[in-house]
């Protein structure tokens, strides 16, 4: 699901349809209602701004897990299938810093049991691709379980829980994405967990240069806090966090 693209639309029409018109007064509004648009949602300082609410309560540090916990779940993103010139699957940016994280925390802390939410695959081909990356990131396979079932982070919770419970697990370290954390966190704790957050990918602020001017990647974060805002309401009103 994707909220920036039709928004892009939207405020590339007004811009136009502000050109049309630029001699009367309207179409100057329209026009720069269509800049101040794209700007906003293509500079970086907007979405360091949008993103502080959700991440505002995880601190910068690195992990530590507390005594009791007794297992490590770490959420998927998406994978590409393969292509022809590509033979294999490709998991995305998102799935492979997770999992990674996840590694970390098997080797740094503890050696404890991962679940790996991979969801249900599609297309065979993709399937066991975290835990290929968990593998190949220092995790013994047999460390390793696998929830194949969900299609959402709600799902993510449901089917993960059974999972945790058939094994006696109660208190978890739960890894995704920083802006993903509330819901995700929230979900979890809804199956009766007790989660502590192993948040990853928090927006900081990176240098001056790349922080001033628009760029495509505020736009994609804009896009993520989007959807983590949206996805957030949604699932309270159902009652899923």
């Amino acid at each position: 699901m994707t909220y920036v693209q039709p928004l892009l639309l939207v405020l590339l029409a007004l811009e136009l349809a502000g050109l049309v018109i630029v001699r009367q007064p309207k179409g100057r509004y329209l026009a720069l209602a269509g800049v101040l648009g794209l700007l906003l949602i293509s500079w970086p300082p907007v979405d360091w701004l949008l993103a502080q609410p959700l991440q505002a309560t995880y601190p910068v540090r690195p992990f530590v897990a507390p005594r009791d916990l007794q297992a490590i779940v770490v959420l998927g993103s998406s994978v590409e299938p393969p292509h022809y010139e590509r033979p294999y699957p490709l998991p995305n940016i998102e799935t492979f810093e997770r999992c990674q994280h996840a590694a970390w925390i098997f080797k740094q802390q503890k050696q404890l049991p991962i679940l790996a939410c991979e969801g249900r695959a599609r297309d065979p081909r993709i399937r066991n691709v975290m835990r290929d990356l968990l593998v190949r990131a220092g995790v013994r396979d047999d460390m390793i379980w696998t929830e194949d079932q969900s299609q959402s982070t709600h799902e993510n919770a449901v089917y993960g829980a059974r999972i945790l419970r058939a094994h006696g697990i109660r208190r978890i370290a739960l890894v995704v994405d920083t802006q993903s954390m509330p819901r995700a966190e929230a979900c979890f704790r809804k199956e009766g967990l007790a989660v502590t957050p192993a948040p990853v990918e928090l927006r900081s602020w990176g240098p001056l240069i790349d922080e001033i001017f628009p760029n495509w990647h505020s736009i994609r974060r804009n896009e993520i806090l989007l959807h983590e805002m949206v996805g957030l309401v949604w699932y309270r009103l159902r009652g899923w966090a």
